[in-house]
């Protein structure tokens, strides 16, 4: 079975449904659902992250435990991570615990231990305005065999100093074949949007990179020239939650590499992403940031 690792986050999705509802709690954090998502995906799946040792962190504990995800541990004394979230048209917006300020990743040699032998190394959600923390992820990338990902996944609320985030970032991005980000993603790292990233990420050897759009579809960029367009899947009832749309679409274009193979030009890239597409469409039916394959719903 082919393995994963992902460095990122775990924590509790505490999503407010209206202002008087009490929240509905849900396991997410960019990390655990890509995770979760490889996982799914048949993958042996490792998630790099920090849980408190509190109530909250021993349901996320059992959940992995569930989903068949293993955990490595960083030891600390915080509190399990909370991000709270209202919804307009589905839309969330991110309310953040004080201990997610704090967030750490121990690189241990358990860690390393799992990335020597990995198809996959990935980073999705990382607190890259910390410049030790930043080297020693993008080490580890430069240490992995196999395919090596980044999604950079800003968030406004959590980012006290953009331009050091953009420097963890680019440090990373120097060590990896494949970078995914949305268009917002593009717009609060760098002023020029989408062309500045995407010139920034080629410059430091990126092979290809991905934008997902929203309602737009994705579109990937090639350093040798090529480009790629698709648009949205439809999907069955309305969308719900479209939190965890661009992790279900990392997670299906990931997977579909370490099983496949890197694309080789526009036609593969475009079949790649219609897949990724339906994921995230099935993802976006359903509460919560939980990745669901379609034809096999949440459990999978």
């Amino acid at each position: 079975m082919k393995q994963a690792v992902i460095v990122g986050d775990a924590l509790w999705d505490a999503v407010m449904s209206s202002p008087d509802a009490p929240p509905a709690l849900y396991p997410g954090g960019a990390g655990l659902n890509l995770t979760v998502g490889l996982s799914r995906f048949g993958m042996q799946a490792a998630l790099a992250a920090r849980v408190g040792f509190d109530r909250n962190g021993a349901r996320l504990r059992r959940y992995m435990r569930e989903q068949g995800v293993e955990l490595i541990e960083t030891p600390n004394n915080d509190f399990t991570d909370v991000v709270t979230s209202t919804r307009e048209n589905g839309e969330p917006t991110y309310y953040f615990s004080p201990q997610l300020y704090r967030r750490r990743i121990h690189f241990g040699v358990k860690l390393k231990e799992r990335v020597a032998n990995a198809a996959v190394v990935a980073s999705n959600s990382f607190p890259f305005a910390n410049p030790v923390q930043a080297a020693q992820l993008a080490r580890l990338m430069a240490e992995a065999p196999g395919l090596t990902v980044l999604d950079p996944n800003p968030r406004p609320r959590l980012i006290r100093d953009v331009p050091a985030f953009r420097r963890g970032v680019e440090e990373v991005a120097g060590s990896v074949a494949l970078v995914k980000m949305s268009s917002e993603d593009a717009s609060i790292l760098y002023p020029g949007g989408e062309a500045e990233a995407i010139a920034s990420m080629f410059a430091r050897g990126v092979k290809a990179i991905v934008f997902t759009r929203g309602e737009h579809g994705a579109s990937v960029f090639g350093r040798d020239g090529l480009r790629a367009d698709v648009g949205i899947a439809s999907g069955d009832g309305p969308v719900i939650d479209t939190m965890g749309a661009g992790d279900a679409t990392l997670a299906s274009i990931v997977s579909t590499i370490a099983f496949d193979g890197f694309p080789q030009d526009a036609g593969d890239w475009r079949m790649l992403l219609q897949r990724a597409m339906r994921v995230a469409a099935a993802t976006c039916r359903s509460h919560g940031g939980e990745i669901v394959v379609p034809d096999k719903g949440a459990a999978a």
